[in-house]
């Protein structure tokens, strides 16, 4: 079998625990060359994952390798212009998530991919959690009966600290938005991929604790295409609590805790007295396995068959969309409809 010859563009801790690893554990596939302008983490990455070519200049590496595949996991600023880039060379993308900054670019990053008919994912790394694979199905299945509401909570303490390599997440000019952009994108995903898509959000954001120019914590709500309801809440300020989400159906809720790694089924009901007549079972102690590695064979995969992923262009355009009608909510204090 010929070996894939992959591309990353932006060597920081994404790459350095996601893209690269999952690369190069595929025997049939190649990193070819890294590109990032940081000289430390361009050495970084080769030295960890024995690389023989790295540029600090993008445009260079694509005029000089002949590539196959490229990961885009740059800061949030430059996605759109690397995944351009990397298309117009007739490369299949993973694009990092959010897809791009703005809707102006997302819509050519879209003509991009319809024009070139390349294979795009976007890195929606939730979706390959084995865990909600499972839930997934289940709701599909009618195991909860009509969903009718969703609560997410993804959140930590921010990513700098034993995890981003650069002070890039907290700058304007390079991660364009906060906590929304970091971990909320996330949870949007995850609600449309469960729920359907979204119509309609209503959002505040705020700096509550750090000192820096973007939002620290963001509460959403949503209504979805079929009607039914719920919210979510990004941040970068927890040290402690919840993290994972919640669906509730007619005929039972499913709760995913992230934390302990847990799918639980609930069953039953709560009378108006207070009276609780439930009954727990438990569908996976190892939710969270997958992931990262899940991710990147996913996309080798859909490389190799010539297959677009569900997690594709659109699904990053649309959660796009989600994000930036929440930040245009906070800022005006009304609720924003999703076209």
């Amino acid at each position: 079998m010929k070996k894939i010859r992959a591309a990353v563009v932006g060597c920081g801790a994404i790459s350095h625990n996601c893209h690269l690893p999952g690369y190069a554990a595929d025997k049939n596939c190649e990193i070819v060359a890294v590109a990032d302008p940081n000289d430390k983490n361009r050495k970084s990455a080769t030295s960890k994952f024995d690389i023989g070519r790295a540029y600090a200049s993008v445009e260079e590496m694509f005029e000089k390798e002949e590539l196959d595949c490229v990961s885009v996991a740059s800061p949030n600023a430059f996605h759109a212009e690397h995944a351009l880039l990397a298309l117009k060379h007739g490369c299949h993308v993973l694009c990092e998530k959010p897809l791009c900054a703005t809707k102006k670019n997302a819509q050519a990053i879209i003509k991009a991919v319809e024009k070139t008919k390349t294979i795009f994912m976007t890195a929606f790394t939730h979706r390959y959690f084995r865990g909600n694979e499972k839930v997934k199905k289940a709701v599909e299945a009618g195991k909860i009966g009509k969903p009718y509401m969703i609560r997410v909570r993804f959140a930590h303490e921010g990513p700098i600290g034993g995890w981003a390599m650069s002070n890039s997440f907290y700058q304007r000019n390079q991660a364009v938005g906060g906590a929304l952009f970091d971990m909320g994108i996330h949870a949007i995903d995850l609600a449309a991929w469960l729920m359907g898509p979204i119509v309609k959000v209503n959002a505040m954001t705020a700096t509550l604790e750090k000192e820096i120019e973007l939002d620290d914590n963001a509460l959403l709500q949503f209504q979805f295409a079929n009607g039914t309801l719920g919210y979510a809440e990004a941040g970068w300020t927890s040290r402690q609590g919840f993290a994972g989400y919640e669906i509730y159906g007619s005929e039972a809720a499913i709760i995913v805790d992230y934390g302990a790694g847990t799918v639980t089924q609930m069953k039953g009901r709560v009378k108006p007295n207070g009276e609780r007549l439930i009954r727990k079972k438990v569908l996976d102690t190892k939710a969270l396995e997958g992931g990262w590695p899940a991710e990147l064979k996913h996309f080798i995969q859909c490389v190799r068959k010539n297959e677009q992923p569900a997690a594709d262009v659109y699904a990053g355009v649309h959660s796009l969309q989600v994000a930036l009608g929440a930040y245009e909510s906070s800022l005006k204090g009304k609720t924003v409809t999703i076209r």
